[in-house]
């Protein structure tokens, strides 16, 4: 299956804080991967709890386990977006896995940049 999208994974390195506690840094890029992107972009009305417009995307990433978070960071279509939920395995019939899907999300601002 030809992939005709390439999806950015960034990923902060992790660490602990003085008290113990653990934090990512700084998001540099971790790996890519060909991908099918299913297009999903509602725009939304402003509203007093609801401010913008939210991207969301199926992304499917074919053939192997990708190793993506759900702490992780794509860059999808030139927008960086957080993996929303748990990555999904992509299982064929017979059970073998075919490839893992992640849904990407992001809100922003109608004032807010790009």
């Amino acid at each position: 299956m030809q992939c005709p999208e390439t999806v950015t994974v960034l990923r902060g390195e992790q660490s602990t804080d003085e008290d113990g506690n653990p934090i990512h840094g700084q998001p540099v890029e971790w790996a890519t991967f060909p991908a099918l992107v299913a297009p999903a972009t509602v725009p939304e009305s402003p509203t007093e709890t609801a401010g913008g417009v939210t991207w969301t995307h199926d992304v499917y990433v074919p053939g192997r386990a990708t190793g993506i978070r759900s702490t992780d960071l794509l860059r999808v279509r030139g927008r960086v977006v957080p993996v929303d939920g748990v990555v999904a395995s992509w299982t064929r019939p017979d059970g073998t896995h075919a490839g893992d899907v992640i849904h990407v999300n992001l809100e922003r601002s109608s004032d807010a940049r790009q």
